[in-house]
């Protein structure tokens, strides 16, 4: 987040990290039967899925809440003309009963769709796809490979301190040397290092730097039969595209500009029962002021949790 006293003007690149743990609750509810979409020839069905998230801090102060829609938009319908439509909507003469019967035929370039809200002031839609099931577990990489830009709290336009001018960090074994020298703003003010410094010191080190580590450490010790993964995001796929709308404020001063996200639903063998686990990652950049080259700087927002389906109350 832009550090008090900055502007974009005069005092930019100024930056304060927040990195914390947090609970969550997160709600689904089912909307009953099909959502229909009427396209003439052309008729859809979204099957939609309600949701709402709760997150607090652990001492349980309010930081973030949501709600929105899942769509499901593969359950597509050719619906042709007939007597009663043509009679009802003034079809004739150009429409004759049977037209459309042979499409043409709409395909859709995604199958799930994710619709959100929250009040910050900014709303969200990502489109993407589910895969098959798959067995065992979800992988995630070890070491060296997972200094991977895409998934960290470093973006490239904050100068990847780590890979500029050394090796890349072994996200499995401490954080260099350089990260715990107290002198770095004073010898080098504007540098990388300096720049991303507090995120690599930061006592939740490795889950600062790629918080998704969280994810696979959480699953390590686990026994998981099969998992699906859903990927969605905001950037245009070569279809049409999702996107996010921010209010005059946040697209003044912190604009979203992207989102992307991934969710595991993993089936986990406790004790012989089958258990629902809920994993995802999900990574929204900001564009505040800009770096000391005078570009834009993406500062990631990334958030990750493990969830478990709650016991049946009845």
């Amino acid at each position: 987040m832009p550090s008090p006293g900055s502007n974009p003007e005069t005092i930019p690149g100024k930056f304060h990290f927040l990195c914390e743990n947090y609970t969550e609750e997160l709600t689904f509810t089912l909307v009953p039967e099909g959502v229909r979409n009427r396209g003439g020839t052309n008729e859809q069905f979204c099957g939609a899925v309600k949701y709402d998230q709760s997150i607090q801090d652990l001492e349980g102060n309010g930081l973030h809440v949501e709600n929105g829609m899942y769509l499901w938009l593969n359950d597509l319908y050719n619906h042709p003309a007939d007597n009663e439509s043509i009679m009802t909507d003034i079809g004739y003469p150009e429409l004759s009963s049977g037209d459309g019967v042979d499409g043409p035929n709409y395909v859709p370039a995604y199958s799930i769709s994710r619709s959100g809200t929250i009040p910050h002031g900014s709303t969200i839609l990502l489109l993407g796809k589910d895969s098959e099931e798959k067995k065992g577990k979800p992988e995630f990489p070890e070491g060296i490979a997972a200094w991977q830009p895409d998934f960290l709290s470093i973006s490239t336009s904050m100068g990847l301190a780590g890979t500029i001018t050394d090796s890349p960090i072994n996200l499995d074994k401490p954080a260099p040397a350089w990260v715990n020298d107290s002198s770095l703003a004073e010898r080098d003010p504007t540098g990388n290092k300096t720049y991303t410094q507090r995120i690599l010191a930061h006592e939740l080190y490795p889950y600062s730097v790629r918080p998704d580590l969280r994810l696979r450490d959480a699953i390590k010790d686990q026994n998981i039969k099969s998992y699906v993964l859903i990927e969605l995001t905001t950037r245009e796929q070569g279809g049409p595209e999702g996107g996010i709308l921010n209010i005059p404020f946040v697209k003044r001063f912190t604009p979203v500009t992207e989102m992307n996200f991934r969710m595991w639903i993993e089936t986990v063998i406790e004790d012989g029962k089958e258990i629902l686990q809920l994993q995802y990652e999900q990574i929204q950049f900001f564009e505040f002021q800009f770096g000391t080259d005078g570009g834009t700087t993406r500062w990631p927002h990334i958030e990750i949790n493990t969830l478990r389906k709650k016991e049946s109350s009845e």
